[in-house]
């Protein structure tokens, strides 16, 4: 029994201080520093530029991550789930083709934006056309930058990953600091920042990842369509889910006042920290996990995300407390008296947020196991419950019905997950590896 025990408890210990734990922390990090990184733009934008043009930047950084959802399911997430568990020689091969991909994907939409800014500035739209027309730019080195970044990850090279972040948002911000002096600061230019720090970010991170380029490539359209077959559903995921997070407060915005959902951001703040966790629980354990699962099977796959799940668990749950039991003193802290009338909006978004934890890691899972249907049904059936009870909750109790129809967003997301999960054999979720991968 004590044995028992011991063993227990040096499992613990591990889950926080291992190897897997240190990397874990690291990918912390570096979607802090991102997170961080666009906090700060945003202020410093919002300080030296008209609201117009603050703007253009806010639309701008929003098309960056619908493209990251094209990014996603095209290259990012097959790479990494079939990436993690291949031999060097394998890997180069595939990882060469899907970069030739990523390539091609990365100047289509770089030409695709240009072009449409173009058709708009010539139809007379002085202020979208030319913001359209300057984000190939951003389009074309941010999907780049960020594939690579990824392309560290899937190998277990977390620690280039982050000094890569870390050298494009510095870059980003310098910019911006020293375009606001001269006062040659704009929407458009906040988002140029972005493009000259990923562009300056990749070229270090094409000498970090060389190792990982052959020139016996594998077949393109055998690569298009091994990740296709499983990006497919991942890509709309993503879009759907890009909908679902992103379009509720252009909702409230629309159908109640801009000033609403700017009390929905002063309350999400309060709770901001457990989107960092998450982000990074996705980044990070994607690769890991599709490596866990091809060595160990179902069984070594479930028991690590029961462990993921208290990993996670314990700082969320300690950060949305906070919020639940101080909201009052935390806005004033932050922001005055301003936004005091808000504070019971914080145990709605509480809920939101637990509700979100209680899918993400299974998501994540889904992902590793190449079982990225249940993703795509999810998020779809999670639009239809906006674009019906969330619009109706909007209209009865304003920015409230908004964190409301959120949080009905992430219950339905849960449910699926969930029933998803146990409607697996259970040999696939909890059994030996399998004979062949693929």
């Amino acid at each position: 029994m004590k044995k028992q025990l011991a063993r227990r408890a040096d499992r613990l210990v591990s889950l926080f201080s291992g190897q897997a734990a240190r990397s874990g922390y690291l990918a912390a990090v570096d979607q802090g520093t991102i997170s961080l990184a666009n906090f700060l733009a945003t202020v410093i934008l919002a300080r030296n530029v008209t609201p117009t043009q603050l703007g253009v930047y806010g639309v701008g950084f929003t098309a960056l991550r619908l493209v990251r959802a094209f990014q996603e399911g095209i290259t990012i997430q097959p790479l990494n789930t079939y990436g993690a568990s291949m031999d060097e020689a394998s890997f180069k091969r595939y990882a060469t083709s899907t970069s030739l991909i990523q390539i091609l994907l990365a100047i289509g939409c770089s030409a695709g934006v240009a072009l449409f800014g173009w058709l708009a500035t010539r139809a007379g739209n002085d202020i979208a056309g030319p913001a359209l027309f300057s984000l190939w730019f951003a389009f074309l080195w941010w999907q780049l930058q960020e594939y690579v970044r990824r392309l560290l990850y899937t190998r277990g090279d977390v620690p280039n990953a982050v000094i890569n972040s870390v050298l494009a948002n510095l870059v980003r911000l310098s910019l911006m600091v020293v375009w606001a002096r001269q006062d040659g600061l704009s929407g458009i230019r906040g988002l140029d920042a972005i493009a000259w720090g990923s562009l300056v970010a990749m070229l270090p991170g094409l000498w970090q990842t060389r190792s990982f380029w052959t020139r016996d490539f594998d077949n393109l359209l055998s690569t298009w369509k091994r990740n296709w077959g499983f990006g497919r559903y991942i890509m709309g995921a993503t879009m759907a889910n890009w909908v679902s997070m992103e379009f509720y407060p252009v909702l409230t915005a629309g159908m109640i006042s801009f000033a609403a959902a700017g009390a929905y951001r002063a309350v999400q703040n309060l709770v901001a920290p457990v989107h960092l966790i998450l982000r990074a629980t996705d980044t990070f354990l994607t690769p890991r996990l599709s490596k866990i699962y091809h060595d160990r099977g179902g069984a070594g796959l479930a028991r690590q995300l029961r462990l993921t799940y208290i990993a996670v668990g314990l700082p969320t749950m300690a950060l949305l407390s906070l919020a639940v039991l101080f909201p009052t003193q935390l806005l004033y802290l932050l922001y005055g008296d301003t936004y005091l009338e808000y504070s019971s909006l914080a145990v709605l978004m509480a809920v939101y947020y637990a509700l979100w934890y209680a899918y993400w890691p299974l998501q994540t899972a889904f992902k590793a196991m190449h079982h990225s249907r249940p993703l795509f049904i999810a998020n779809l059936a999670a639009i239809v419950a906006m674009f019906t009870m969330g619009i109706w909750f909007i209209y009865l109790w304003g920015v409230y019905g908004t964190v409301l129809g959120q949080a009905l967003n992430a219950l339905v997301l849960t449910i699926i997950h969930w029933m998803a999960w146990f409607a697996l054999p259970r040999e696939e979720r909890s059994g030996p590896p399998r004979q062949e991968d693929g």
